[in-house]
């Protein structure tokens, strides 16, 4: 159509042309959502389903959780999501620094919104605020964006992502919650946490009733560190979501496990002893470890009665038919034996989740923990992504090249003979980039 023909369109004639363009893009619009829903519904796999076998209290939310619920840090592909929650896994946990998670979990579950209960964080950046006024809108905007990409007008709760104690007793944070609450976009709230010192945080929890979920590291390795808090919590009616319950989860980057025999006299050995021919099996045999070992960390954490739920990280729909048979079931003496080989095989390469002892001996103050726990996530987790994200977060004074200069007194103070020097100079080389 010429230009003077277009400005020769009466009023009227315009109006219907466009009239009939809207409702051609509404019908789009209206359609979208069909569109995603069948591209993933789909793709989900056929067949029997597993499914979850045991339900438990979430505190006193009166919500009925699933055992093993779903960690969504890690997921690239949403279907996933709806083929767990389809197999019966009814507690989704995300965070806005987990990529793409809250969109793709939006996408899937808009219909099945009801029957999920979702927990997202406070995007860890909000904390970066010149005044009080600025964190509360940080703190207001990172709510809303969450909303938008769930594609829902409330969460079930909105925790603090990485709870320190000052952080615990932000007035900023606990007035934005509770005006979220009254509008109805928010029921609970809680924390997630990954450094030392939880009695400190277990404290702050009892100040606030509407704090109702807790997620800590929980695992065979820490658990004496933690286990009464959680008593105390769960018999006030709070949630323990135990996360990080694989123990650094090397076994992704491993051979494997494999039932072949490691000698008859491999009970009999030290500790040092079964570490040396694990590792040497490891390195040698071309075989599959296919001992259960992500099942057995499963069904341990579940042992302990206090615990609501955990939520390892699902990647993919085979993690879904894996981790998922481990619901309901007893943990017993062959589940233990896994989880002492595993830490004959790991004992000096896995830094303990809120152990922090050695940092109180670095001289640069130089978050040890949080560095390796990032170059977990980078090589064990196969998140590169976040990996880099979270370290380029820390100040420069705080990267581990500021450890090449240095002698090192930390290492003499680490239980458990971690190469942290050495560990914390190959992690900025990873983590940098190399820049």
């Amino acid at each position: 159509m010429s230009l003077k023909k277009l400005i020769k369109i009466s009023r009227r004639e315009f109006l219907k042309k466009a009239k009939t363009i809207f409702a051609g893009v509404a019908v789009f619009a209206s359609g979208k959502d069909t569109i995603i829903k069948n591209f993933f519904v789909n793709r989900l796999p056929q067949g029997d389903k597993v499914k979850i076998k045991s339900y438990r209290n979430l505190g006193n939310t009166g919500f009925k959780v699933s055992d093993i619920s779903f960690g969504a840090a890690h997921i690239t592909d949403g279907a996933v999501v709806r083929y767990a929650v389809d197999c019966g896994v009814n507690y989704i946990d995300t965070a806005p620094i987990y990529g793409q998670s809250e969109r793709l979990i939006g996408e899937v579950l808009k219909e099945k919104r009801k029957e999920v209960f979702i927990a997202t964080k406070f995007n860890q950046r909000a904390w970066r605020a010149k005044n009080s006024e600025e964190l509360k809108k940080n703190f207001k905007e990172s709510l809303e964006r969450s909303l938008k990409n769930l594609r829902t007008d409330y969460v079930d709760a909105l925790l603090i992502h990485s709870a320190s104690e000052s952080r615990m007793k932000s007035e900023e944070m606990h007035e934005v919650f509770e005006k979220a609450k009254k509008e109805g976009k928010v029921k609970y709230s809680g924390a997630s946490f990954h450094s030392s010192g939880m009695g400190n945080i277990v404290k702050q929890f009892f100040n606030y009733d509407s704090m109702k979920i807790l997620t800590p590291a929980y695992n065979y390795l820490n658990n004496k560190d933690v286990n009464e808090d959680i008593k105390s919590l769960s018999e006030k009616g709070k949630a323990i979501v135990a996360m990080k319950v694989r123990m650094g989860a090397y076994l992704e980057r491993l051979p494997g496990w494999d039932k072949q025999p490691l000698g008859e006299d491999f009970e009999s050995l030290s500790l040092n002893q079964k570490r040396s021919r694990m590792i040497r099996f490891v390195d040698d045999s071309n075989n599959k470890f296919t001992m259960d070992f992500n099942r057995s960390t499963f069904k341990w954490v579940l042992s302990n009665p206090h615990v609501s739920t955990l939520i390892p990280s699902f990647r993919t729909f085979y993690d879904v038919d894996t981790f998922l048979p481990a619901s309901g079931e007893k943990f017993g003496y062959r589940d233990k034996e896994n989880l002492d080989n595993y830490i004959a095989l790991v004992w000096n390469q896995y830094c303990r989740i809120g152990c922090d002892l050695c940092h109180s001996y670095c001289p640069k103050s130089v978050p040890v923990n949080d560095i390796l726990r990032f170059q977990m996530y980078y090589e064990n987790y196969g998140d590169r992504r976040m990996a880099v994200n979270e370290y380029s977060d820390l100040p420069k004074n705080k990267l581990g090249d500021n450890c090449s200069d240095c002698d090192a007194p930390c290492q003499k103070y680490c239980p458990y003979g971690i190469a942290i020097k050495e560990r914390l100079i190959q992690s900025h080389k990873t983590l940098s980039l190399n820049c």
